[in-house]
């Protein structure tokens, strides 16, 4: 493992206690065990902002491990439970936003299934993750919209008040984009993926503390392609993965790392990329 490098960390959700109305075993974290994340990573590693990471890659001045701490979605327990911890121990962190929940839509069909026990959406959601049939895909989703169509958005159980993030200013918090909805963007036309991204920027621009950071949703190699890096660059935001990999120099997509659930120190114990992520990259020639 070289020793220069930004490792950039995702986390999703954190709780107390956990609730399987709302929380997924998969992307969930205690309080208490993030806390200790924070705390292994300053006694061990410099952490930076996001924006700060990349400009030392930019630069070439990084000559230690930087870390960079990211979550994705907007979870409510990013205002009442992240952001105070964060704050408390001085760590930078950047939020990736969907900007349709909690205002056009109550969730999408991660969280609406488990919360209504929706057995149809239970059912079509493995299908919904991993179908390469856009079809498919879009026939599927209008089970989503129809639970979508008989809930209120606001308040949404999932999401947080997006008016804190619209009006922070504290220099700790960054926020970036996730799409105005999380979708797969592979499943979509190239105007599609545009347009769901242009309302994302449209929505954010004007925040005091908006970065032009993309994370793809979901982000590994079956939910991007070829159009999603190119409209990145078209408008001018910097893409993000979810592919489990460090980033040694400046060129994107940038690599994440998704710590939830796992035991933090592995991650540098035994770090290795995905080949499947870099096995696509180089076939793109990105």
């Amino acid at each position: 493992m070289p020793k220069s490098k930004l490792v950039i960390l995702n986390y999703h959700q954190l709780g107390e206690d956990f609730d399987p109305k709302i929380h997924n075993e998969f992307i969930w974290n205690t309080t208490e065990l993030f806390e200790k994340h924070m705390s292994y990573l300053r006694q061990n590693f410099t952490i930076v902002s996001l924006t700060e990471g990349l400009k030392a890659l930019k630069n070439k001045t990084i000559n230690e491990t930087m870390v960079s701490i990211t979550f994705d979605d907007g979870d409510a327990s990013m205002t009442s439970l992240a952001m105070p911890i964060l704050e408390r121990l001085q760590v930078p962190a950047t939020f990736f936003i969907n900007t349709a929940y909690g205002e056009e839509k109550m969730g999408y069909w991660y969280n609406l299934g488990p919360y209504f026990q929706n057995n149809e959406l239970l059912e079509a959601s493995t299908a919904i993750r991993n179908t390469v049939d856009s079809n498919e895909y879009h026939n599927l989703l209008k089970l989503e919209d129809a639970v979508n169509v008989e809930n209120n958005p606001r308040p949404s159980p999932f999401y947080a008040n997006y008016k804190d993030f619209e009006t922070c200013t504290n220099p700790l918090f960054h926020f970036g984009l996730h799409g105005h909805e999380h979708l797969r963007f592979s499943m979509l036309t190239r105007e599609a993926q545009k347009e769901n991204l242009r309302k994302n920027i449209e929505t954010m621009k004007h925040w005091p503390n908006y970065v032009p950071h993309f994370a793809i949703p979901f982000g590994k190699p079956q939910d991007w392609n070829t159009d999603t890096l190119e409209i990145a660059k078209e408008l001018d935001v910097v893409p993000f993965l979810a592919h489990h990999g460090y980033n040694t120099q400046y060129k994107d997509p940038f690599l994440r790392f998704s710590v939830d659930t796992k035991n933090l120190k592995s991650v540098f114990q035994s770090f290795s990329p995905f080949q499947g992520s870099y096995y696509k990259l180089n076939k793109l020639n990105f």
